[in-house]
């Protein structure tokens, strides 16, 4: 009997003793199978093997749940293949993970705003993944150039006469300014970071049917972060009728939430401002992707102020199909001019759709065939306008 319960005893103490080893031999088997994993996955995505990757990455996260890298690849996979909601909550995991360090959390905070902006783009190129997993990577290039015609660029009412209010009584002007079919030619190169970046796009219209005349067009901006999830931002613009416009201000993003707080100057018209708007991005509704925001306008001089509301929403038709739907609309606070419409307040509804295929000629080069239709309806005649165009852009993302 003594025998049989020494042998137990030395049973259990050999058990004790085993079974940490045991469980970090276990441990360690995961950590390594997960890692062989992971290069299964980058190697699937190289070879555009997505579905592989997929399985790949998520067994990853099968073994080691809290695999950081692991998830922010499997969010640039998801945005790439258009599912755009599962990309974001997993981006935002790691950013509401306290063991996620603050300078890391800031670039994930800019990863997703990038993604979040242009839904349908992160579906078509590949925002490299380096960008994400190499802290020596702190952004990616962004280029396109595309060729288009449109039956009114220029943004001209069709309407032949302007009634003008004078002494209690219309006077219907003549207006020589008709819808003119134009060719365009647009140009953009951006730097794209999570942290900081800029934007310029370049636009050159040339009349046709006769018509001798051409307008150019252009905007740069840049940002950059302050700190957390406040950032700068800046902007300089000029439209197709020479109208220039400088904005510099603040924004506060956080997940799909950005409140800008921004200054404005317009010295073709001798006015100046401040705008505060609120914008809510990426949001699944009706089968698509919306944002929307709305935005409350001061001018100083003579402008009206206004209020501003508008609507984005993103459908994916699959086979890189996509739909994209726009509404808007701006009242003004105060009567416009004294000889329109006995110095009616005036409203601007604005609605607009593009549909989109894209084809993929590399890892990081699309081409875009685009159609299109703009039309703005307003209680003043000046203001209301139709256009229908074509657009064919080659749109590439580099490091």
């Amino acid at each position: 009997m003594k025998c049989i319960l020494a042998t137990l005893r030395v049973a259990c103490v050999a058990f004790v003793i085993c079974l940490p080893l045991t469980v970090l031999s276990t441990t360690l088997d995961a950590a390594e199978e997960a890692e062989q994993s992971l290069e299964k996955a980058r190697k699937a995505i190289a070879a555009r093997s997505f579905d592989q990757a997929e399985l790949q990455l998520e067994r990853v996260l099968m073994l080691v749940p809290e695999h950081a890298e692991a998830r922010v690849i499997l969010a640039s996979l998801m945005a790439q293949l258009g599912r755009l909601e599962t990309a974001l909550l997993l981006l935002q995991s790691l950013i509401d993970d306290p063991r996620t360090e603050d300078d890391y959390r800031q670039r994930l905070r800019g990863i997703y705003a990038l993604i979040a902006q242009a839904p349908r783009l992160a579906s078509s190129t590949q925002m490299p993944d380096a960008m994400a997993s190499d802290p020596d990577k702190r952004g990616y290039w962004r280029g396109e150039i595309g060729l288009g015609h449109s039956s009114n660029p220029l943004a001209r009412t069709a309407a032949s006469e302007l009634p003008l209010t004078i002494a209690d009584s219309v006077i219907n002007l003549p207006l020589s300014d008709r819808p003119i079919r134009g060719n365009q030619i647009q140009a953009s190169i951006a730097r794209l970071g999570p942290d900081q970046g800029f934007d310029l796009n370049l636009t050159s219209v040339s009349l046709s049917g006769g018509q001798i005349g051409h307008a150019a067009a252009g905007r740069v901006s840049a940002w950059g972060a302050i700190a957390g999830p406040l950032y700068w931002q800046a902007q300089a613009q000029q439209s197709l009728d020479d109208q220039r416009r400088y904005t510099f201000g603040l924004s506060l993003a956080e997940g799909r939430n950005r409140l800008t707080l921004a200054a404005f100057r317009e010295p073709t018209r001798g006015e100046t401002g401040q705008f505060l708007r609120y914008e809510h991005r990426v949001l699944p509704l009706a089968g698509g992707l919306w944002s929307a925001g709305i935005e409350r306008g001061h001018h100083t001089e003579q402008t009206p102020d206004y209020l501003r509301a508008s609507i984005t929403g993103e459908y994916n038709l699959g086979k890189q199909r996509f739909l994209v739907v726009n509404w808007g609309y701006q009242g003004d606070l105060s009567g416009y001019n004294p000889l329109l419409e006995n110095n009616s307040r005036r409203w601007l509804e604005t609605r607009s759709v593009a549909f989109e295929r894209h084809f993929v000629l590399g890892t990081q080069k699309v081409v875009v065939l685009r159609a299109l239709a703009n039309e703005r309806r307003s209680n003043l005649t000046i203001f209301s306008f139709r256009d229908l165009g074509l657009q064919v852009s080659l749109l590439a993302t580099w490091l």
